[in-house]
């Protein structure tokens, strides 16, 4: 039986892509091998986003071209292999095949080719993402699982490189996620994690004009066993007043919103081709605050984009006092190769950058903090992911009087993004419980348990 490796970088949608692709080859006889020096097939799962996950993508290739065996093969897949696949496999000889973005479910004919002595490049995007996302092999923490709704985006961005390596944004219907949906809750998933390039502009290509996604929420709170259901990656303009009614009304639809704003002034937006300005932005925000209490709210935004001006960071500085998010991800400005951006004039340097960033990033971090506080003395559902060790220069190890806590998440944090609670008490991976809030790091709370929960809400 042949055995398969994978290493997958990027984002969650790229790691839902690895999943498919592993229980694909895993139905069409592959073992699947955790030492990629022991596989016959390593294949890496890249992204091209930004420069630093290029670097990161191009590093882990030439590392494995160069400890490859000499029966072994060696596949690249995902946004690097879409954008660059035919350069990669002409400069790294010990490159098999590659498999973009739009190919990934022809993955087991790929790798016959393979096999067979040939060395297949597959780009072509699909016209719709209906291919069987089933069965998928969840490499999440047990009770949680991202679901894909849509592939590709329509936004002209003028920073991103996104369209071209994913393609026009296609939905999946809703008939082909309610049913991965179902399966998925069947195998235990308690949390659906909803992504896309877009998430909120599902189904504007299959007829809606709007309220979209709120009935693809109203569907998938129907099914028996999910308990969560997360939204990432919202788009202003694509936000209506119905998913955000939708998010209010269903208690199984998590408060919190993720919604990448990337800029507040007008002129950053107008040259990034993005839509509104920070005083839109800001209705926005007070409009989901008023409909959903207690919602926990991120963003991003990018620094030192081409024509950013002191008075620009300072009008971002000042709304980020004013927009209090609970979090938010900043990232310095990446020319990216094929972008309007990479063409404009007056790019700001490396070091003006950085500077930037660590002004903003203060900014935030005091609104960060502020927000935090006024959790303390919540109780909270929380989801529990694993038991950790703490260190002995832990505060939490003191606070919480223990040298051993519980590791979860409440509605208020995604995972990998946002951190978590750690907590003391009675308590079972995969499980949920009430968390009272004691009080909270740089990144994380803690809290003692108060019950254990013994039925789903919803």
């Amino acid at each position: 039986m042949p055995s398969v490796s994978f290493v997958s970088l990027g984002c969650a949608k790229n790691l839902v892509d690895s999943e498919v692709m592993i229980a694909k080859l895993g139905a069409a006889g592959y073992e699947l091998e955790g030492d990629a020096t022991r596989a016959d097939t390593v294949i890496i799962n890249t992204c091209a986003f930004i420069d630093p996950a290029k670097a990161e993508s191009t590093e882990t290739i030439l590392e494995f071209a160069q400890t490859k065996r000499g029966d072994q093969q060696l596949v690249v897949a995902g946004c690097l292999a879409q954008r660059y696949g035919e350069q990669l496999q002409a400069l790294i000889p010990e490159i098999d095949g590659v498999v973009g973005t739009g190919a990934y479910a022809g993955i087991v004919e790929l790798l016959d080719d393979v096999r067979a002595g040939h060395k297949p490049v597959r780009l072509a995007f699909e016209e719709e993402p209906e291919h069987d996302f089933l069965p998928r092999l969840i490499t999440t923490p047990r009770a949680t699982a991202y679901l894909k709704i849509a592939e590709g985006c329509d936004h002209p961005c003028t920073f991103c490189i996104i369209p071209k390596l994913r393609g026009k944004f296609r939905s999946r219907s809703e008939e082909s996620i309610l049913k991965e949906a179902r399966a998925l809750a069947a195998a235990g998933t308690k949390e659906l994690i909803l992504i896309a390039q877009d998430t909120s502009m599902w189904g504007r290509d299959r007829g809606y004009r709007r309220g979209g996604l709120a009935q693809l929420l109203e569907r998938l709170h129907e099914i028996d066993g999910i308990e969560w259901i997360r939204l990432l990656y919202l788009y202003p303009a694509t936000v209506d007043s119905e998913l955000i009614e939708a998010m209010a009304r269903l208690p199984k639809v998590c408060k919190y919103m993720d919604m990448p704003l990337q800029h507040a002034h007008p002129d950053v937006l107008r040259a990034m081709l993005r839509p509104s300005n920070g005083e839109r932005y800001l209705e926005i925000i007070d409009d989901f605050r008023r409909k959903i209490p207690g919602i926990t709210m991120r963003s991003t935004f990018i620094v030192g984009f081409p024509g950013e001006t002191e008075e620009h960071v300072a009008y971002l500085e000042a709304w980020i006092a004013r927009a209090e998010l609970d979090r938010v991800g900043f990232f310095e400005y990446s020319a990216e190769e094929d972008t309007p951006g990479a063409e404009l004039p007056n790019q700001v340097n490396a070091r003006e950058r950085r500077r930037r960033l660590v002004r903003l990033r203060e900014a935030q971090r005091v609104a960060s903090e502020q927000a935090r506080a006024r959790r303390v003395g919540e109780t909270v559902r929380v989801l529990v992911e694993e038991r950790r060790t703490l260190r002995k220069n832990d505060p939490f190890r003191e606070r919480l009087g223990a040298a051993h806590a519980w590791f979860g998440r409440s509605p208020g944090e995604a995972p990998g993004v946002d951190g978590g609670v750690y907590f003391a008490g009675e308590a079972a991976i995969g499980e949920f419980v009430e968390v009272t809030i004691g009080g909270h790091g740089p990144f994380d709370f803690f809290g003692h348990t108060i019950a254990r929960e013994v039925a789903p809400v919803g």
